[in-house]
């Protein structure tokens, strides 16, 4: 029976049958914190967090699950990445293995040595190392999920696919250094959970989550299809106090600025500096990455992306937030 395997040139996301819109159930938490059976799911958490140092850190780590559709055997690849004032380091996890049986609303999701699990919606631990650093944070939930377009989204001809966040994740723990020194880590981290029958790699993405110090909440994301035209950009809002709410393209902006880091490894030349407007929420915004040389090269599922924390600042230049922008291109594009 044919599993998902490691390869550099050929990725294993299975190609989805067409499900309509109408004829999918409704998102439900906190059961939908847990596996599924669909061909792709992930659960990605971005992360700031400063050490008893003052040193700062940003985090990317997430868990793909892929399901091969004959055997049902699912592959389960983890991607972390990490920067910090020294630079970027990054790891890569594969494992064919099904999750640790839990509780409705759990997820226990062990790829090699690490481990990635989650309670109910409440709680979290994040346990990894890459390239000498080591860390085992944890996790609690101080705001209510965001649902994107009611927790259903359509990539068009790539399917469809289920998709929440929680956007404000209270982060405690340690991180050990590739000295060998161990330091307690304070910050602040995001959920993205998605799944569904659709096929990822058929489609690109602009994508930002922001946390503000004011409390708002924002995700953006612009998909096209591949190396082609615009499909979809949407985002979700919310004010501290106020009920979320969709914004529609005409409703916000979220352009690439001039600066521009070209891989050396696979030629794409990534947008680093992002610009936000939301104009009738008086907000005008600038994303500046912390580390511009970010990009992520898989070898298991044979996908390239940049992935990078970055501050958000006002006209003035005043940091007033913070977040992650995701550039998923094809390898060469330039945009």
């Amino acid at each position: 029976m044919p599993t998902p395997t490691p390869t550099a040139t050929a990725t294993p996301f299975p190609v989805p049958t067409p499900v309509p819109l109408s004829d999918h159930p409704p998102l439900t938490l906190p059961a939908d914190e847990s596996p599924h059976t669909y061909l792709v799911e992930w659960w990605y958490f971005n992360a700031h967090f400063t050490s008893e140092e003052q040193e700062r850190y940003a985090l990317h780590d997430v868990v793909f699950r892929i399901r091969e559709p004959t055997s049902g055997v699912a592959g389960h690849v983890r991607h972390i990445g990490l920067s910090s004032a020294t630079g970027y380091v990054h790891d890569e996890l594969f494992a064919v293995a099904a999750p640790v049986a839990t509780a409705p609303g759990d997820f226990e999701l062990v790829v090699g040595d690490t481990l990635m699990a989650g309670g109910g919606g409440e709680s979290y631990t994040l346990r990894a190392e890459a390239e000498g650093y080591a860390y085992d944070l944890t996790l609690r939930a101080t705001t209510d999920p965001l649902l994107h377009q009611g927790g259903l989204v359509d990539f068009d001809y790539a399917g469809v696919t289920y998709y929440y966040t929680r956007p404000r994740l209270a982060l405690s723990g340690t991180l050990t250094l590739p000295g060998g020194s161990t330091t307690s880590v304070t910050g602040m981290a995001w959920l993205d959970k998605q799944w569904g029958d659709f096929q990822p790699v058929a489609v690109e993405w602009d994508w930002a989550s922001i946390q503000m110090d004011d409390g708002t909440d924002l995700m953006l994301s612009s998909l096209y299809e591949r190396r082609g035209p615009l499909i979809e950009r949407y985002a979700t809002l919310r004010k501290a106090g106020e009920p979320a709410r969709t914004l529609h393209a005409d409703e916000f902006s979220f352009t690439p600025g001039e600066p521009v880091w070209r891989s050396p490894v696979t030629g794409t030349a990534y947008r680093t500096h992002w610009n936000v407007e939301v104009p009738e929420e008086g907000l005008s915004l600038l994303l500046r990455p912390l580390e511009e040389e970010s990009e992520y090269r898989s070898e298991a599922i044979g996908v390239t992306y940049w992935e990078a924390g970055v501050d958000v600042l006002d006209p003035s230049g005043e940091v007033v937030g913070q977040g992650f922008v995701e550039l998923n291109w094809a390898r060469g594009r330039e945009r």
